[in-house]
């Protein structure tokens, strides 16, 4: 005897399918829905509506500032060398891990 999934044409709001399907783009996610490429792809509430934040999204686009342009080039071998002599840092890095 198969047992159907609680979870199949249960609706769920338009970000709670964002983080199933991956962190797909909302653009994407609305295509899909709209065109119904999916079967059982149910959205509780409206979908052109505004959606919060992804954090985990943000997180993950997170940019650095780029580095200052550098007036000299090294022409010979190990002219340059890069070391890390620190650690581990007093900061706690996202996560509250200590590196």
């Amino acid at each position: 005897m198969a047992v159907r999934s609680r979870s199949l044409n249960h609706p769920v709001d338009l970000k709670t399918w964002h983080r199933r399907l991956g962190h797909i783009g909302m653009s994407r996610l609305r295509m899909m829905i709209q065109k119904n490429l999916v079967d059982g792809l149910v959205v509780l509430g409206p979908v052109d509506g505004e959606v919060e934040e992804c954090d985990s999204c943000h997180l993950g686009k997170a940019k650095r500032r780029p580095f200052d342009a550098t007036t000299t080039r090294e022409t010979r071998l190990l002219e340059r060398v890069h070391v890390d002599l620190t650690g581990p840092m007093r900061v706690r890095a996202m996560g509250g891990y200590y590196y």
